[in-house]
C-alpha cells in the first residue's frame, strides 16, 4: 500500500473502524489499497460511460473504410463479424480478472495478482505502461474525430474552405481542453452526464437506422453487400481481410474501461464484469444492423471512399442530397463522440492516478494525490490533458503518423487484455485466480485465456503492415516504430529507477488474500447460520481493518 494513500485516507477519515469497513473496502483492502474515491456511479451511469466510451456503432462509422478497401461490402461485414466474436472471447476472459481483482488500475493491478511472486513487479509495470500509453491515444482519438466532424461539418455549407491542419488541431484543443475541465470541476455530474450520452446513442442509433433505411433513394444489392469481394490495398485477400478485421477491433476498443471505475461503484465485482459483457451485448447489436442499414443505403460507394468524412458523406447520400438532415445528424453524432472523449478523460486519469499509487510514474507522488474537495485526482487528469495537447502537434506535421499512434491504441490495449490471460493460463487458473462472482469454468476458461493470447500475437503481426502497397510515404505504417520505442521507454525507465521503487499494489500476503475469500463466500454459502457469517465476516475485517 503506498504511503501517499495512507496519508490521504488517513486526512479524510477513511480509516474507518474495523466494523465499519464495507464488504467492498474489504476487498480493496485486501488488493493493498485504501478506498479515497467516493463509490457515486450506480450500474447504469457504469454501463453508460463504459458504452459512452466503446459505442461500437459509432466507432465502427469512424474506421469501416479501411474493410471497405479491404474487400468492398463483403470486407465491412465479415471483418465486423469476426471482430465482434473474437473480442468477445477476449472481454469475457479479462471480465473474469476484474471480478477476481476489482480494481482501478485494470489490467496492470490483474498482471500483478496473479503473476509469480519473482515476476510480478516487471509484468506488472510493462502491462501499466502499455494501457497507460493505450488510454492516451484512445483519448485523443476521440478528441481528433470530435475535430474532424466540425471542420468538415464547416466544409458541408461551403465547400470552397479547405481546412488545414492546424485548424483541426485547435479545434482538438479545445475539445481536450473541455473534457480536462469537466472532469476536474464537474465531477459529481459526471455519472449523470454519460447516462444522457448513453440514451443519445441508443436513442439516435434508432433514429439513423429507421431513417437511412427509409429515406435513401435506391438500396444496394444483395451481392454488393455480401458478395462481390473487392480488394484494393494491394495485399492477397486473406491478408487484407486480417487488416481489416484489426480496424473493426476498434468498435469493440476500451472494454475494460469500467474496471478502471471499480473504487467508485458498489459490488465492482458484478457489477463491473457485468458492465463489459453487457458493453459488448450491446454493441453487437447495434453496430451490425447499423452497418448492414449504411451498406444497403449506399448510393455511390466511391464517393463514401474518398470523402474526408464517410459517415457524413453516407447521411448525405442516404437524405437524398439534404445537407441540412446530413448536418443534424453528423452534429448529433458529434454530440454523442464528445460523451466518449469525456469518458476517456475521466477513465485515462484514473488510471494514471492508480499506477502512481503504486510508483509505476515518474513524479509518482504528484499524480497519485487526490483533491480532497473534489474528490478527483486532479493532477492525473491534468497531466491526461497535457499530454493530449502536446501529443496532437504530430497532427500538424504528418497525419499519417498521428493515426499510426491511434491504430497502437487498439494493439496496446488488446495486449494488456492477453497479458494477464497468458499468465493465468502459465500458472493454472487453480493456482492465480481465487473465489469471484464472475466464473468461467475450467473448460470455457482456458479457450478464452488462450485464444486472447493467440489472436493478440497474431494481430501485434499483422497491425505492423501498411494497409495499401506498394508502399508510399502517406500510406507508411509507423506502428512497429511506435512499438519499439515504448519498449525501449518502458525498459530505461525499469532499469534506470522503477525496478527500484514500483511497489505494485502492496499486497500483504496470503492472509489478507484468505481473509477476502471468507468476505466473498460468507453470504452465498449455504453451510453457515447467520451467526456464523458475522462471525467470518467480522474475523475478515479485523484482519483487513489494520492494513
Amino acid at each position: 500500500m503506498s504511503p501517499a494513500a495512507i496519508e490521504t485516507a488517513a486526512g479524510n477519515n477513511h480509516m474507518e473502524n474495523n466494523t465499519q469497513l464495507s464488504e467492498d473496502e474489504l476487498e480493496l483492502r485486501a488488493q493493498g489499497h485504501v478506498g479515497e474515491l467516493p463509490r457515486q456511479f450506480s450500474a447504469v451511469s457504469l454501463l453508460s460511460l463504459a458504452f459512452s466510451i466503446t459505442n461500437s456503432w459509432i466507432g465502427y462509422s469512424a474506421v469501416f473504410i479501411t474493410p471497405l478497401f479491404a474487400g468492398g461490402g463483403p470486407g465491412v461485414i465479415y471483418c465486423l463479424l469476426v471482430a465482434s466474436i473474437a473480442c468477445s472471447f477476449i472481454t469475457a476472459g479479462l471480465a473474469e480478472l476484474a471480478s477476481a481483482f476489482p480494481s482501478s488500475g485494470g489490467q496492470y493491478h490483474f498482471a500483478y495478482m496473479v503473476a509469480p511472486v519473482r515476476f510480478r513487479a516487471i509484468i506488472a509495470f510493462a502491462t501499466g505502461w502499455l494501457s497507460v500509453f493505450a488510454w492516451l491515444f484512445t483519448t485523443a482519438s476521440a478528441c481528433i474525430f470530435c475535430a474532424q466532424v466540425c471542420v468538415n461539418i464547416a466544409t458541408l455549407f461551403h465547400p470552397e474552405y479547405v481546412p488545414t491542419q492546424w485548424q483541426v488541431y485547435l479545434c482538438y484543443v479545445a475539445f481536450v481542453g473541455a473534457c480536462t475541465l469537466i472532469t476536474i470541476f464537474l465531477p459529481k455530474r459526471i455519472p449523470l452526464m454519460e447516462t444522457v450520452f448513453f440514451i443519445a446513442s441508443v436513442a439516435g442509433f434508432l433514429v439513423f437506422l429507421i431513417t437511412v433505411l427509409a429515406s435513401s433513394e435506391t438500396k444496394q444489392s444483395a451481392s454488393v453487400v455480401f458478395v462481390d469481394w473487392v480488394n484494393l490495398t494491394g495485399w492477397d485477400d486473406g491478408t487484407a481481410f486480417l487488416l481489416g478485421v484489426g480496424q473493426a477491433m476498434y468498435s469493440f476498443l476500451a472494454v475494460d474501461s469500467a474496471s478502471h471505475i471499480a473504487e467508485e461503484v458498489p459490488q465492482p465485482g458484478k457489477k463491473v464484469p457485468q458492465t463489459m459483457w453487457v458493453t459488448v451485448l450491446i454493441g453487437i447489436t447495434t453496430v451490425l444492423p447499423w452497418t448492414l442499414a449504411f451498406m444497403f443505403s449506399i448510393q455511390d460507394i466511391d464517393a463514401v471512399s474518398t470523402s474526408t468524412l464517410p459517415i457524413m458523406e453516407l447521411y448525405l447520400q442516404a437524405l437524398r442530397g439534404s445537407k441540412a438532415g446530413a448536418a443534424f445528424f453528423t452534429t448529433w453524432l458529434l454530440f454523442i463522440y464528445f460523451g466518449a472523449c469525456i469518458a476517456c478523460t475521466v477513465t485515462t486519469g484514473r488510471l494514471i492516478w492508480a499506477f502512481a499509487r503504486d510508483h509505476g510514474l515518474p513524479f509518482s507522488s504528484t499524480f497519485s494525490k487526490v483533491h480532497t474537495g473534489l474528490e478527483v485526482p486532479v493532477n492525473a487528469t491534468i497531466f491526461t490533458g497535457v499530454f493530449c495537447i502536446l501529443y496532437g502537434l504530430i497532427y500538424i506535421g504528418s497525419t499519417t503518423a498521428f493515426n499510426s499512434f491511434i491504430a497502437t491504441a487498439i494493439l496496446f490495449l488488446n495486449a494488456t487484455y492477453a497479458l494477464p490471460q497468458g499468465v493465468v493460463l502459465f500458472r493454472g487458473r487453480k493456482n492465480a485466480l481465487p473465489t469471484r462472482h464472475f466464473d468461467l469454468g475450467t473448460v470455457f476458461g482456458t479457450f478464452c485465456n488462450g485464444f486472447s493470447v493467440l489472436w493478440v500475437a497474431l494481430f501485434t503481426i499483422i497491425f505492423c503492415f501498411p494497409v495499401f502497397r506498394p508502399v508510399t510515404a502517406e500510406t507508411m505504417n509507423y506502428v512497429s516504430v511506435i512499438i519499439a520505442g515504448v519498449c525501449v521507454f518502458v525498459a530505461l525507465l525499469w532499469w534506470c529507477d522503477k525496478g527500484k521503487t514500483f511497489t505494485g499494489p502492496g499486497v500483504v500476503g496470503l492472509e489478507a488474500l484468505e481473509a477476502l475469500e471468507i468476505v466473498r463466500t460468507a453470504d452465498e454459502s449455504v453451510h453457515f447460520d447467520q451467526e456464523s457469517k458475522s462471525g467470518r465476516k467480522g474475523q475478515a475485517k479485523t484482519e483487513l481493518g489494520s492494513l
